[in-house]
Formats: structure tokens, sequence, C-alpha cells
């Protein structure tokens, strides 16, 4: 899984369900070929090219319209999806509903929105709009008995990377509860579970991340409402759209749940701040409410996105005290497109963000020990919580072990305030080359040097923010020296990417 783990790193959630989606089309246009699939395979390369370019193309258009440069890989997503639900039909005689379709798509994510963001999954919206107003909607053909190895394997894939294997789960577990309990046949013929179209919908289209809560918990609870909402309309209403109609309901119960939307933020300053590590200063064009050490999704559309796309998730630096929003980021050398076009950012440009969220928080029980371990960039969120607690004259009893190359160490001003201020204890270490003046600690972070610096090991409560691998490891070194899971946790944010 490490391998697996390393791969899923380098690629943001949107690009993975982009090649996703894309297996799966061409899975199925290969087994429609050698009659595998019921289907004519032609009718589904010729509907999916054309879904896919009337979705790009009324895309740039509104984007025009409402002044909004377009995300590269969202218009694509939504193409392939309308293709696996829609038909396969022959191209032709069924043109107006294959061109009405995408644009009712692309047009829900502009009109109906909320803060600059869509409320409604835009390929669920515009096919339950074509059969309520044209009596045409989805065929779901993508559930199909022998599509299923393909949707299950990269689905699996997909909750790893977004790690939402609760929301799906909470879906399908309550899904399959009411099915065994009403039909008791279920029990021994599960090709009316896999045959279905309930797996794609809750692989693809329920943890579209936009129209989904941010919180966890909430999302248990928003996977458990869709399902039973899904089952309340296909037992006591005689209507052909109850799974569509199903998300659509749980979209606007999540939006009004936790509402957010879009935020511009117009850059103030940028500065290299060490070797690679650049410091971005904005700001925010309206108010932002967000915790010490919570993250956004950063959208930066630009020329030519590579494979990873225009948007990022990184963790807000800031404390909520302050009027900026610092955004600190690695942008090596040899980087993304989407860090290029950020270090290229002028001052007064702006950037959009959304998605606030995260639960790698400033912790509140003061009577408790917390050990911070940071490597390399993954010191911004503590650098977020330990600026908040100088602002707000909050003591922790806080040992913080901060990782890096000699000529990485970043924001030691706030951690020698915080030093002298609220007993923060910090330990640099480092995991490069030495100067020969070093006296501190090196290499990596030992449960040995943990138990040298910190009185309560077995006892204190543990934040790990860093490269995943780094983290993985540390977690793990943790739970073998009597750590318990409850008292570790992890900085995660969907769509990490290195690069």
């Amino acid at each position: 899984m490490q391998k697996l783990d390393t791969f899923l790193n380098g690629i943001t959630m949107y690009c993975l369900m982009l090649w996703y989606l894309k297996l799966l089309f061409a899975a199925a246009v290969i087994l429609s070929f050698f009659h595998i699939l019921p289907f004519n395979p032609l009718d589904i390369l010729t509907d999916g090219i054309y879904l896919i370019a009337v979705c790009f193309i009324a895309n740039q258009i509104l984007g025009l319209i409402f002044n909004v440069k377009p995300n590269y890989e969202s218009q694509f997503i939504s193409g392939f999806i309308l293709a696996l639900i829609i038909g396969p039909l022959p191209l032709l005689p069924n043109l107006f509903f294959l061109t009405i379709t995408p644009i009712f798509a692309m047009a829900s994510k502009y009109l109906v929105a909320y803060h600059r963001q869509h409320i409604f999954n835009p390929a669920a919206f515009a096919v339950f709009l074509t059969a309520v107003i044209f009596g045409k909607g989805a065929s779901w053909w993508i559930g199909n008995l022998n599509m299923a190895p393909f949707v299950i394997l990269g689905g699996l894939i997909i909750l790893r990377k977004l790690h939402l294997f609760n929301l799906t789960f909470a879906f399908l577990m309550t899904f399959l509860a009411f099915l065994s309990l009403s039909n008791l046949n279920f029990l021994f013929d599960l090709n009316i579970f896999f045959a279905s179209s309930v797996l794609f919908f809750s692989f693809v289209m329920l943890t579209e991340p936009i129209t989904s809560p941010t919180d966890k918990t909430v999302l248990t609870y928003y996977g458990i409402f869709t399902a039973f909402i899904f089952i309340i309309l296909q037992r006591f209403f005689n209507i052909p759209y109850t799974l569509e109609l199903s998300l659509l309901v749980a979209n606007l119960a999540g939006r009004i749940v936790q509402s957010g939307g879009t935020y511009t933020l117009m850059l103030k300053k940028k500065r290299e701040i060490a070797p690679t590590l650049w410091e971005f200063i904005f700001e925010p064009l309206q108010p932002i409410h967000y915790k010490a050490g919570q993250y956004l999704e950063w959208n930066l559309p630009h020329s030519h996105p590579d494979s990873r796309g225009s948007r990022r998730y990184f963790t807000i630096a800031s404390s909520p005290t302050e009027k900026e929003i610092i955004l600190a980021v690695k942008i090596p050398e040899k980087s993304s497109s989407f860090k290029s076009a950020l270090k290229s950012l002028s001052v007064r440009e702006s950037i959009h963000v959304r998605k606030l969220a995260g639960d790698f928080i400033q912790p509140q029980e003061v009577d408790k020990q917390y050990v911070f371990i940071a490597g390399g960039i993954g010191i911004t969120p503590f650098r977020s919580i330990i600026k908040h607690l100088l602002d707000t004259n909050t003591s922790l009893s806080i040992v913080l072990f901060y990782t890096a190359s000699s000529k990485e160490f970043i924001f030691e001003d706030i951690f020698t305030q915080a030093r002298q201020k609220t007993g923060l204890r910090i330990i640099y270490v480092i995991s490069g080359d030495c100067p020969k003046s070093w006296q501190g600690e090196t290499g990596y972070i030992t449960c040995g040097m943990l138990r040298k610096y910190v009185k309560n090991f077995t006892q204190a409560i543990y934040y790990l923010s860093g490269p995943q691998p780094m983290v993985v490891a540390y977690a793990n070194m943790l739970k073998e020296n009597g750590i318990r899971k409850s008292q570790i946790k992890t900085d995660y944010f969907p769509g990490y990417t290195q690069i």
C-alpha cells in the first residue's frame, strides 16, 4: 500500500477522478466491442465525445459571461459522468437531448450557486431537469455487472485518496440494510447490488467535494441521509429519477448544515523566506471565519495546466487574529504548473479560495500535554495555532519538534515569542547536513528523542504534520511504543500533492 500512497500523494484528487472516469469509459467501449456489454461501442464513443465537447464549450462561454476562468478538470469530469449515465444512444436522433443535458449541467454551476459555489452536483441536476421537463433522463447504464470490477477497484482508490470511506460506506450500508430487510432474496443474490448504479453513484457523485459537507462526522450522517432519502423516494414515489433526486436533496441539506462559499483574496506581498519556500500574504475581500490550523482549497486557473490541475489544498498559515491570509508553500525549481502560476502572481492579482475545512486545529483542553511534530512545510498549521495562542494570551503545555534542513526553518520569530510568553518548548531537528556550529538534535525524530524532552511521553497528545509518508511513519512509531490511536492527530486534507 505504501507504493499506492506514494503515487496518490503526487496527484490531485481532481486529476485522479478524471483518470478514473477515462478508464471506465475506455473499458466500456472495449467491453462493448467484444459484446461483453450489450451496447453499441460506437454509440458510447460518439455520445461521450459529444457530451464532453459540449460541456467544454458551454463552460467556456459561461465563464466569459460571468467573468470567471473555468476550472480545467471539472468540465471534463462532468462530461465523462454524463457519458457514463446517459444512453448509450444513437447521436443524431438524440442530438437535442445530448446537447441540452451538458448545457444544463454547466449552467447549474453558475446560476444555481451560493457565494460563487454551486449547490448541486452538476450531472445529477442536469439529468433530473431533463427527466422532469422532457421525460428523458439518465439510464445509469454504468450499473452493469461486467463493469462492477472496474467501478469498485477504481472507486476504492478514489476513497483512499479522499479519505472518504466513512461517507460512501455509510450510504452503502444503509442502502444494503434496507434491501436486506425488504427483500430476503437479496441475501442470496448479490447481483442485485453489484449490477446496480449505486456503486458508481457512491464513489463518484456522492463524494464530489464542492457539494458535500467538509466535517468528517457530518459526512457520515450525510451518507446515511442520502441513502434514507433514496429509500423513501423509491418506496413511496413512482418516479424514475430517485437516485439523482436523493443526491440533490442531500446537496441542499448539506449546504444548509455547513454553509460556505468562494472567497476572493488579493495578493499584497510575496517573498522567498527560505530556499524554495515562499510566503504569500493575501488580503481577503470578504471576511473568512476560520479556526487556527484549518485549510482551504486554492483555485488558480491558468494557461496550459499540467496533469495536476488548477486546484490545491493548503493550510492557512496565519492566525484568525490576523487581518491577512498567509500561505507558505514549497516551490521547487521544477514545480507543477499550479505552483509556477502561484509564484508568478503579481501584487493586487486575485486568487479564489473555498472549501474551508479541517479538524487539525488548536487544542482546547488546557490540562493536557501536547507534542507537535512538524516536517518541513508541515510547520504551517502550527504557526497558525501558536500565533493564535500568542494573540489571545493563551498558554498550553506544548513541545514542538520541528525537523527540516538547516536552511529551511521558517517562522522562528513567532516561535521565539511564544517560547518567552506562553512557555512553548521548541526543539529544532536538522534532517540534512549540519553546520559545524550546530549543537542541537539531528537526523530523524525517535521515541528516545521524544522521551528526552516530553515528561509524560505515554500520556501526551501528538499532532503530526508534514509529508504524508513522514506522518504515517511517525504515527506507526508512536503506536508501536504504546501511544493509543486516540492520542494521535494527523494533518490531512484531500488532494495532497507534494509538487
